[in-house]
């Protein structure tokens, strides 16, 4: 009966330690679909607009997975979408070089939206992802 009850302990121990450990290591890293403000105060002094930011601290963003696409056919020959499509301040921009233009300083955050959530929030032709860049501009 002892033994039972100092395993319990035990068990209930760590069952108390773990979210704390994890909720740590999600603030450590990050969340892989947003860049915060409070990142962009720590990152290095080369990224000076949102293109540097990402490049810099969510490479991955660039090259999302390819595969067969909303808009394929069987055969997975693809009619979709060529790029990511970029957002700033809601207002859909011509290409991925309009990140470019947005100051590191100015930002608010920068989200990105895989595939099936790109397509249900922004629809169709969004078979790559989405780039979401919210500026102070935005907010005043």
């Amino acid at each position: 009966m002892r033994r039972f009850s100092i395993v319990g302990l035990v068990l209930a121990a760590i069952m108390l330690v773990l979210p704390h450990t994890a909720h740590a290591q999600n603030k450590q890293r990050g969340d892989r679909f947003k860049i915060t403000k409070d990142e962009l105060a720590e990152a290095p002094t080369s990224v000076n607009t949102a293109y540097d930011a990402i490049r810099a601290m969510r490479p991955q963003w660039f090259n999302p997975p390819m595969g067969r696409n909303a808009s394929s056919n069987l055969e997975g020959n693809s009619g979709g979408a060529k790029e990511i499509i970029v957002y700033i301040d809601d207002l859909r921009q011509p290409s991925l070089e309009s990140l470019t233009t947005v100051k590191a300083s100015q930002i608010v955050e920068v989200k990105f939206l895989e595939q099936n959530r790109a397509i249900q929030m922004r629809g169709p032709g969004h078979e790559l992802g989405a780039i979401e860049v919210t500026t102070v501009n935005k907010r005043k």
